[in-house]
């Protein structure tokens, strides 16, 4: 191979990382995503990177829900905008890394996905009695009051017969 031939293959090799670099750049640039709640009433967006860039929340987002369970919507929801756009950023990597160990770095990063929560149990019903079935007994009657002792003349000269000593 002469010097000519091998700088000829040398600037289209450098030429076409070239290429692939400005790919990469370009789709990292994209790779960022929005995730959005099923009802649409919550929105999260990160950048490339997972950071979170945007949180928008409609006045329905809040009705009937506590606090907490608020938190944890927003919470699923920005780790899965952030699984996404590490998904993408592999993608816009794979034609710059192949099967590189960079590529391995990159794809090893991205976040497993989270299980779908399972459907919400349906309410229990109320058992309906049989016939042959009988109903639990009541709870027992409330035991009585203690009956109110008399008024006692408290005098401190009293020496009569009664004493604290003994029960009524």
């Amino acid at each position: 191979m002469t010097p000519e031939e091998w700088l000829a293959n040398f600037e289209s090799k450098i030429a076409d990382v070239r290429e692939k670099a400005e790919q990469f750049r370009v789709g990292l640039e994209a790779s960022g995503t929005t995730v959005a709640s099923p009802d649409g009433s919550i929105r999260v967006g990160v950048a490339p990177n997972g950071s979170l860039t945007d949180l928008q929340l409609a006045d329905s987002a809040l009705a009937g829900k506590s606090g907490a369970k608020l938190a944890e919507e927003i919470l699923k929801l920005a780790r899965k905008a952030q699984r996404d756009a590490a998904v993408n950023v592999a993608a816009a990597f794979a034609p710059l890394g192949g099967d590189s160990e960079a590529m391995h770095m990159v794809t090893g990063y991205v976040p497993p996905e989270e299980p779908e929560e399972p459907p919400a149990p349906e309410p229990v019903r109320e058992r309906q009695l049989w016939q042959h079935e009988e109903a639990e007994t009541p709870p027992p009657p409330p035991r009585p009051a203690r009956p109110a002792r008399p008024p006692r003349d408290d005098d401190d000269d009293d020496f009569g017969d009664t004493t604290f000593l003994r029960r009524d």
